[in-house]
């Protein structure tokens, strides 16, 4: 998709609500469901029916999934409002669906703003947390492992990979390498890794064999995806010092707990409004 493809997507999420004045920023000109013509103050140009303001540009340059430049961002708002005008005049405006879906596009800015404004300060995670977290699992936090992981496609495979994954001797590595060389299958040797990220990249199943694993062990198989699977040797196991751990495994605690409590207050939210309008 070419660069105002994407930018004309970005502004159509934007205009969801805009353009039906929910902000108060881009109007159409004459009446429409009973509202009387609305013209902004800060008028930046007219295009048809629509008026566009300084706002619109300082809003939709906002937008980080907007990378572009200011006049790539005015020419995909000018060709939104082009598209509306057209559209309108084809009288796509008192289609079923599309009156349906303008409808929505409002409630949605709506709820937008009191989600931004009441529910998404409420969504903090802070470095005690985090803390509170690893130590509570320090063990596995503690703790690094060296793999040699085998995917493949055929499950009849499994039991004979698996003992030559035990195996381990120059015959067993030769048959591994045939079968790799013959695309039944791929070999991926990993470095160290924390254990305790397995907790969230792994299944249930397959963390809880990889925690329970000693050097030398092979678990698995384990169905990775359609038709994929895979077994995996524990080649070692070491010990790290939990005080020193890598930023990025602090990171990625810090974006498991940060979603743990969106759904935590979002549930509490719904919980109370639902109590509050019923449904």
């Amino acid at each position: 998709m070419n660069k105002y493809g994407s930018l004309i997507l970005g502004l159509v999420f934007l205009a969801l609500g805009i353009f039906i004045g929910s902000f108060g920023t881009i109007y159409f000109k004459g009446k429409s469901e009973g509202r009387s013509e609305e013209v902004p103050k800060d008028v930046y140009k007219k295009v048809g029916e629509v008026y566009i303001t300084k706002t619109d540009l300082e809003m939709a340059s906002s937008i980080p999934q907007i990378a572009a430049s200011k006049e790539d961002i005015e020419k995909g708002i000018i060709k939104l409002a082009l598209f509306y005008n057209e559209g309108k005049n084809l009288g796509l405006d008192k289609d079923s669906t599309v009156k349906r879906l303008m409808y929505w596009a409002e409630k949605n800015v709506v709820a937008d703003a009191f989600y931004r404004k009441y529910v998404l300060p409420k969504i903090t995670v802070d470095t005690t947390e985090v803390i509170k977290f690893i130590n509570e699992h320090k063990e596995e936090f503690s703790t690094e492992i060296a793999m040699l992981t085998v995917s493949f496609q055929d499950p009849k495979l499994a039991d004979t990979l698996k003992k030559l994954l035990r195996d381990g001797s120059y015959a067993a590595n030769l048959m591994l390498e045939e079968f790799a060389r013959s695309g039944k299958i791929g070999v991926q040797p990993t470095g160290y890794q924390n254990l305790g990220l397995g907790r969230f990249a792994l299944s249930e199943e397959e963390y809880n064999a990889l925690r329970g694993a000693k050097k030398g062990d092979v678990i698995g198989p384990f169905q990775v995806g359609p038709n994929v699977f895979v077994v995996a040797k524990v080649v070692d196991i070491r010990k790290t010092n939990i005080n020193k751990l890598d930023p990025q495994v602090k990171s990625i605690i810090y974006q498991f707990l940060l979603e743990k409590r969106r759904v935590e207050v979002e549930d509490s939210v719904f919980s109370a409004l639902s109590a509050k309008y019923g449904r």
